[in-house]
């Protein structure tokens, strides 16, 4: 009976049966995120009916990077590029050393005001903001130079 007890509060409380999970591991990974989001759901309904305090962000404690991070960050870590990357015009062209990343995407542009948005609040560092924009700037530049190479592998044959 008991056993019965459990299997319907795991298919009511973590979602048993809405997981499609074939493995054992599966299964744990499954229960293991469905448990952290109701423990999730219980905070923040324990905040909102005041019985619970959650820690404040700005808590040194909590922060995401010592304030002495940002001290050697400078503006151009700031940056964001537009973009424009070339295409090649023929094929078997090299790709330029320095070559510029793709345009910004609209999802992207959003992700980096949102970012944005946090630092002005204080919620975000400048060294963890700078962090977040090299990646995008290098990410965009290496989309940039794989472009290159499948459209040169692309036009090669018609050169020939």
């Amino acid at each position: 009976m008991l056993t019965k007890v459990t299997f319907k509060t795991g298919k009511d409380a973590l979602g048993w049966d809405q997981s499609q999970a074939r493995t054992y591991d599966a299964e744990c990974r499954h229960t293991a995120l469905a448990a952290l989001a109701r423990l999730r759901a219980a905070a923040i309904r324990g905040t909102l009916a005041g019985l619970l305090t959650l820690p404040d962000p700005g808590d040194s404690r909590h922060a995401t990077a010592p304030a002495s991070d940002s001290d050697d960050i400078s503006d151009a870590d700031l940056r964001i590029s537009p973009g424009g990357a070339p295409l090649p015009v023929t094929g078997g062209q090299p790709c330029p050393a320095r070559i510029p990343p793709v345009t910004l995407p609209a999802a992207e542009a959003l992700k980096i005001t949102r970012l944005a948005e946090r630092y002005a609040a204080g919620l975000l560092t400048r060294a963890r903001l700078a962090c977040h924009l090299r990646w995008s700037h290098w990410r965009r530049r290496h989309q940039a130079r794989a472009r290159w190479h499948h459209y040169s592998a692309r036009l090669e044959p018609i050169a020939a």
